[in-house]
């Protein structure tokens, strides 16, 4: 990853001073896609600590991982009673219902480009271009994908740049590209470490 993390720094300063105090950057990949989407649909506009209460909860209902065969035998009732809005209790079910008749449906993701994986994702109804780049960036590993749409990143967006406006990410994520994935990525760990308490300079 040395070629692109030099292009990044020379691309953007202020990233930079991102890299450097973040330092080494694990890189984690959801290696469930069904059960990436289902926490992904879960923590649509909730707050990380709420979702993750949620997901558990869900886990712990179908006995592990989120897998389409389980979903399909449970409940929408259930599923709300683990504190899912009923909008998501039936887009799980629907995605659980449409994988169990289209098997090879996520892993033919991998053969599309960026774009047709997006239009496959979001024709299923409560599946919107946020969950889809999620899927994409930590699931798929598409090198520069700008979920511009994420609470985290813009909270980390602001703490470097000073806005977390829509129009201002999308002008770096030009600077960035082809590699607005691992930018992303650094952002993301810098807020996971603590460090957006402090502006970067």
């Amino acid at each position: 990853m040395e070629r692109e993390t030099a292009y990044l720094k020379t691309a953007d300063p202020l990233l930079a001073n991102v890299m450097e105090a973040v330092g080494p950057l694990p890189h984690h990949l959801a290696t469930d896609g069904f059960a990436f989407l289902v926490e992904a649909i879960i923590g649509q506009m909730l707050s990380t600590k709420a979702a993750d209460t949620i997901a558990k909860r869900v886990r712990n209902l179908v006995g592990g991982e989120p897998k389409p065969e389980a979903l399909n035998m449970t409940e929408e009732q259930a599923l709300r009673g683990c504190g899912l809005s009923g909008r998501k209790a039936q887009t799980i079910k629907e995605l659980a219902s449409y994988l169990s008749t289209h098997e090879e449906a996520l892993s033919q993701l991998g053969s599309l480009s960026d774009g047709e994986c997006m239009k496959e994702l979001t024709k299923h109804k409560g599946i919107g271009a946020w969950t889809a780049k999620m899927y994409l960036l930590f699931v798929l590993d598409r090198p520069d994908i700008l979920p511009y749409e994420d609470g985290a990143l813009r909270q980390a967006f602001v703490s470097v740049y000073g806005t977390d406006k829509e129009e201002a990410i999308r002008q770096r994520g030009r600077l960035w590209s082809p590699y607005c994935s691992i930018a992303c990525r650094y952002l993301y760990r810098y807020l996971d470490l603590g460090l957006t308490r402090a502006r970067v300079q």
